[in-house]
């Protein structure tokens, strides 16, 4: 038989006084990873629109809320953290929250029966520039402020981009040879169709409303980032 060594009460008592601090770096940097990957999913799921796609980017989304779930267990449970412990929540929500308006994109795919365009491409590759900057952030994050601000820039910039391809595709909803042959037809336009090409018009809206609204988001996670990053200053290691 063998025996299992005992551990010296002294060593258990420093265990009890002092626990082991979690790495809190790692577990934001895998929430930023599922991250990458759900936007990346999301990109997939435009190019192909199959339902088994879609359900790819919701389940990404679930165990990227289960990440997060767990990451503040134990953030609620250390006694010890390596920088505030609000800090660690900011970082870890501004994440999550990202999460939400690319389940919702999809969701209204899905419902609305949107073909996705030119713009949602590209409003969705900026995405991922975006999260891939703010990954990168993250990574640099304890070797101080320097690399992750221009990470964290590059998430902004990609942000205004974003924002940018928004207001361009709100501007071509009328324009195009479609719009032109409605206009053009007067008196000869059917109402149904006219109908057809408005409630179209109003479903790309929700879409792009929501890409936008995650875009918002990315900023804000790189704005928490960049502030965080400066606070401490390279004051933090891993």
């Amino acid at each position: 038989m063998t025996l299992t060594p005992r551990t010296h009460w002294w060593l258990r008592l420093w265990h009890l006084l002092a626990p082991r601090v979690p790495d809190f770096f790692s577990m934001l940097d895998t929430q930023a990873d599922n991250l990458r990957d759900t936007v990346s999913a999301l990109a997939d799921y435009f190019k192909a629109d199959q339902s088994g796609l879609a359900e790819r980017v919701h389940d990404l989304v679930e165990q990227g809320h289960a990440i997060r779930d767990n990451n503040l267990q134990q953030l609620y449970g250390s006694f010890i953290t390596p920088i505030d412990r609000e800090d660690i929540y900011t970082l870890s929500m501004s994440i999550d929250h990202i999460l939400d308006y690319l389940k919702n994109t999809v969701r209204e795919v899905e419902v609305l029966q949107v073909e996705a365009d030119e713009w949602m491409h590209r409003m969705t590759a900026e995405l991922a520039n975006g999260a891939a900057s703010l990954a990168l952030g993250l990574a640099h994050f304890h070797s101080g402020h320097s690399e992750t601000t221009v990470h964290t820039i590059q998430t902004r910039e990609a942000e205004r981009r974003i924002e940018d391809l928004y207001r361009e595709a709100l501007a071509n909803m009328f324009q195009g040879e479609e719009y032109q042959k409605l206009s053009s037809a007067g008196d000869m336009t059917s109402i149904p169709a006219c109908l057809d090409f408005i409630v179209n018009r109003i479903k790309r809206r929700e879409v792009y409303r929501h890409l936008s609204n995650a875009a918002d988001r990315l900023a804000r996670a790189g704005e928490a980032l960049r502030d965080i990053s400066i606070k401490y200053d390279g004051s933090v290691s891993r």
